[in-house]
């Protein structure tokens, strides 16, 4: 059986979200300030797109920002994956 595995991508426009930009000092993860962010965001404009959340900072990011991220999106999102944007 043959199958081309560009069959498998998921359609649709892609959009990514880096937690760099949620770092202090590219550095740590502050709890408090990820939470108002997850708040007050529009999450809105992910609605039937493909989003990718990664991390290019060289940080450790603790799994639940991931999660987090994943029940914000999960409403509006197509697909959520961790990782690049390809």
């Amino acid at each position: 059986m043959n199958f081309d595995l560009t069959d498998l991508v998921p359609k649709g426009i892609r959009k990514g979200i880096d937690l760099k930009d949620f770092l202090f000092m590219e550095m740590v993860l502050k709890e408090k300030d990820f939470r108002e962010f997850l708040k007050t965001h529009d999450w809105a404009q992910y609605t039937g797109k493909n989003v990718a959340v990664t991390c290019t900072e060289d940080a450790i990011v603790p799994t639940w920002a991931y999660m987090l991220l994943t029940l914000q999106l999960g409403p509006y999102a197509n697909t959520v994956v961790f990782g690049a944007i390809t």
